[in-house]
Formats: structure tokens, C-alpha cells, sequence
């Protein structure tokens, strides 16, 4: 008995001193490895900054360099790549509101966000009642006869989500549930055309329509939520048609772009830069225009741009970041251009601005927002 006893205290001692060790040891082979080790952070968020000891803080002093250390933790950013390297390469996992769907394409569970509901629509649940159709309907009614009060036209533009378009690419527990592919976007698109004469741009129209033609032609990211360069232009001249501004078809003057190391689902998952796609943007011959002048390209703001001795029409975007790949497509084409995202907007613009275009662009996750959301004033 006293032989197994000290075999297990030196195996004990041996598990505790590799344990201290490793754990010690990391912050000295951190000064050695450091300076080579890629430290950006590809979290998505700002991380803890160290506090400063102050007596009047004190309380509050031990939880705020916890959170510092947990952030800054040496090789913490290695580890955290690592692991969700592991997830998306190996286990076909995502994390939080990040899906890995087939042959490595991310995809954005904005109802696990609280960003919209792009997998209820996807799976075709919970479509609108007769009563939000009417109510969806008569907002936008409201909004278009004001405009035409002021002598402004109405334009509502939808942006289809990624996984309508590329639902092939979405893992088989998501299509296993689902119920239909129609959902409440196309409801609302055909009972608008049916019983209002709102003029309604449906992207994905056009999008379906050249991915049929020019299938390795992908209009959205693999490794991020939004629309590439082809699928804004896309989109832009589905818009623009509308207006009665014909542009060349894209298939006629894209070219290849710069390549992508990552988007903003890869952030998410913490992928790091990578090499995970090939992914490439898109440009445009003779985008963006020479004579188009910039007043403002804030993309997490407001957009202004001014092409004078074009269209004489000035035009506001109500906008979400779908916009952003747009700007210089529609930037080009008329005397002003202003795309205001939602958290900048306020209904007094139109009264001082005295838009003779206002065009609603959202997303298609965010339709349901149609029936209670008012922007006129």
C-alpha cells in the first residue's frame, strides 16, 4: 500500500508541476515569441485595455483586470484562431451567430442575433398575417403619397439575403427543416404589385437571373454576410432601370478585383486572416467615375456623393449596409446622392434636402420592419 500511495503522490506531484510549469512558462516564452507572433485582433470587438489603480475605482479594479487579463492572455489570439480553425475546417462548426454551410461558405444566423430573421425566411416560417400586409402596405403608402405631395418619387429596393440566393451552399440540418421556399418577402413583393402601385425593386430578380447565366460568377461573399462588388452593381442597375437610367450589363464591363483574405462572418469566428478562399472583389470599368465628386464616403455613416451635369435629380437612400457596394454606382448618375443608414437618419432630411428620388433600400431579413416603420415626416 505504501508503494502505490507514493507512486501516486509523485504522479501527483508530476501533473501539478507540468501544470505550473506550462502555466508559468507561457508568459516567458511570450517575451521570447511575441514580436514574430501575429497579434492583430480578429475578434470583431475591442478587447479590455489594462485599468489604471486608482483608490476611488477600487472595487471595481479586480473584475476590470480580470477582463484585461482574459483579453491579453499570452497567445490568446493563437488559440482562439486555432479553435475555431478546428470548428470550421475539421467539425464544420460555426460559432455564435456564424454557420459553416457546404464547401466552406459562411453563412449569418441573424435570428440568433437579434439582426433580423434571414433563417426563419430561409426555412419559410412565420409568414405575415392579412393584417401586417395591410399594414405594411399602408406605410408605405403613407411615405409615397407624401412624396408625391412634395414632388418626389418613391422607390422601395430589396436586397435578397445570401442564403436565398446561394441555398444550395446552406448545411443539410438547415434544409432538412425547412418547410417552403416562399416566405414573407414574397409575399409582400406580390401582394404590393397586386394592390398598390408602390414601384418595387426586387434585386433578387435580377441576381437569379445572371447567377443562372454566369454561375462562377458568386454576387456575394464566401467568408461574409453581405453582397460583393457584382451583386451591389447588380442590384444598382436594377434600381437605376427603374429610375430610367440604363447602364451597361455587368457581364460587359466587370473585371476582377483585388483578393480577400477574410469578411465579417470569418471575423465572427475568429478565423484570422486566412487562405481558407480564394474570394475576390470585383471592379467596374469606369467606376468610380471621374467626375463624380466625394463629399462624404463615411460607410458606417452618412454617403454623399454629386455627379453634376448628369441626372439633375437629387436623391436620398434610406439605407442599411448593403448600400455601402452601391455608392459608387448610383453616386455617378445624378446632381447629389445622399444614403443615410437608419442609426443617422431622421425624417426632417427630407424637408431640408428636398429629395426629388427617395429610394427605402433594406435587406431582405429586415422586411417585417415594413409594418410599423415610418421615415417620412
Amino acid at each position: 500500500m505504501k508503494k502505490e500511495t507514493g507512486k501516486l503522490n509523485i504522479g501527483y506531484i508530476f501533473v501539478h508541476l507540468s501544470f505550473w510549469g506550462f502555466i508559468l512558462g507561457l508568459p516567458v516564452l511570450y517575451m521570447i515569441l511575441g514580436p514574430k507572433i501575429d497579434t492583430v485582433n480578429y475578434e470583431n470587438r475591442n478587447l479590455a485595455e489594462k485599468p489604471v489603480f486608482s483608490f476611488s475605482e477600487v472595487d471595481s479594479y479586480p473584475s476590470d483586470y480580470e477582463d484585461y487579463y482574459n483579453d491579453n492572455f499570452p497567445f490568446r489570439s493563437k488559440l482562439i484562431t486555432l479553435n475555431s480553425r478546428i470548428s470550421y475546417q475539421i467539425l464544420g462548426e460555426g460559432v455564435g451567430s456564424a454557420v459553416v454551410g457546404k464547401d466552406g461558405w459562411l453563412f449569418y444566423n441573424s435570428d440568433l442575433a437579434g439582426d433580423g430573421k434571414g433563417i426563419t425566411q430561409f426555412k419559410g416560417n412565420d409568414l405575415f398575417t392579412d393584417e401586417e400586409l395591410a399594414r405594411a402596405a399602408g406605410s408605405l403608402m403613407a411615405t409615397k403619397q407624401w412624396c408625391e405631395e412634395h414632388g418626389c418619387e418613391f422607390v422601395l429596393l430589396i436586397c435578397p439575403n445570401k442564403e436565398r440566393l446561394y441555398s444550395e451552399y446552406m448545411p443539410d440540418y438547415y434544409q432538412d427543416s425547412r418547410i417552403s421556399t416562399y416566405c414573407d418577402t414574397d409575399q409582400l413583393v406580390e401582394y404590393l404589385r397586386a394592390n398598390t402601385d408602390i414601384r418595387v425593386v426586387w434585386a433578387y430578380e435580377d441576381m437569379l437571373d445572371y447567377k443562372t447565366r454566369y454561375p462562377d460568377e458568386p454576387q456575394y461573399y464566401h467568408l461574409d454576410t453581405h453582397w460583393n462588388s457584382l451583386g451591389g452593381y447588380i442590384g444598382s442597375r436594377a434600381l437605376l432601370r427603374e429610375l430610367g437610367i440604363d447602364i451597361p450589363a455587368p457581364e460587359e464591363t466587370v473585371r476582377y478585383g483585388r483578393e480577400l483574405a477574410y469578411g465579417d462572418l470569418s471575423l465572427l469566428m475568429n478565423l484570422g486572416a486566412s487562405d481558407l478562399f480564394t474570394d475576390y472583389d470585383y471592379t467596374f470599368e469606369g467606376y468610380p467615375d471621374a467626375n463624380m465628386q466625394m463629399i462624404s464616403d463615411d460607410q458606417n455613416g452618412v454617403i454623399v456623393y454629386s455627379a453634376p451635369g448628369r441626372d439633375p435629380r437629387n436623391v436620398i437612400i434610406y439605407r442599411d449596409s448593403f448600400c455601402n457596394k452601391m455608392r459608387f454606382f448610383v453616386g455617378a448618375y445624378f446632381n447629389s446622392s445622399w444614403m443615410i443608414p437608419k442609426d443617422f437618419w431622421d425624417p426632417s432630411i427630407l424637408e431640408t434636402n428636398h429629395p426629388d428620388v427617395l429610394v427605402y433600400e433594406m435587406t431582405e431579413r429586415f422586411v417585417e420592419r415594413l409594418v410599423d416603420e415610418h421615415i417620412q415626416p
